[in-house]
């Protein structure tokens, strides 16, 4: 068998990218399981719901489980991704990282919940939480649904999958526009 020879550029690039790619794993690690395009299919589906503000500022709380340093940390990473991704129509987006047992005694401006996966373990102060305040909850852990604590479960694994928890949304007076509710799987 002939020896190949592999050039200079070609082994400096792939060094490079071997060394960029613990990077990427930590950032991965560091949103806890929520990827790039779980954020910016949150945001499209933010843009369909009706009561939603579409030309300010989109204040989303992102709640964390209680009495975790690094899920604390891991909310405050993805909470600045939110930042950094155009809302629907010319709004903005500003965020609130919340844990959940925080969330009784919070009094500020919140336009939507995004639940980070594992915080569905305090599913119960969650939901009744949004119901009082009358908030679209969204996350991309499918323990949030069975929590029946978030509105929308929007995972991107292996395309886009929305679930709409419609008594929920009932409950929390969420309303979607046609072409939305036509896409999304019910609960």
């Amino acid at each position: 068998m002939d020896k190949v020879t592999i050039p200079a550029a070609v082994r400096a690039v792939a060094l490079a990218v071997f060394l960029w790619l613990p990077g990427i794993c930590e950032a991965a690690q560091a949103t806890a399981g929520v990827s790039r395009a779980d954020i910016q299919a949150t945001v499209r589906s933010l843009g369909f719901v009706d009561s939603l503000v579409r030309d300010g500022i989109v204040v989303v709380g992102i709640v964390y489980g209680s009495g975790s340093a690094a899920a604390k940390a891991s909310a405050t990473t993805l909470g600045q991704e939110f930042q950094n991704t155009p809302g629907p129509s010319s709004a903005t987006f500003r965020t609130e990282v919340l844990a959940a047992d925080e969330l009784a005694g919070f009094g500020g401006r919140l336009d939507a919940l995004f639940i980070m996966p594992g915080a569905s373990n305090d599913g119960a102060a969650i939901a009744d939480f949004i119901r009082r305040r009358q908030l679209v909850t969204i996350s991309n852990d499918p323990d949030c649904i069975v929590a029946k604590c978030c509105v929308l479960m929007i995972r991107t694994e292996r395309g886009v999958e929305i679930n709409l928890d419609t008594a929920l949304a009932d409950a929390v007076g969420a309303r979607f526009s046609p072409v939305f509710a036509i896409m999304v799987k019910r609960r």
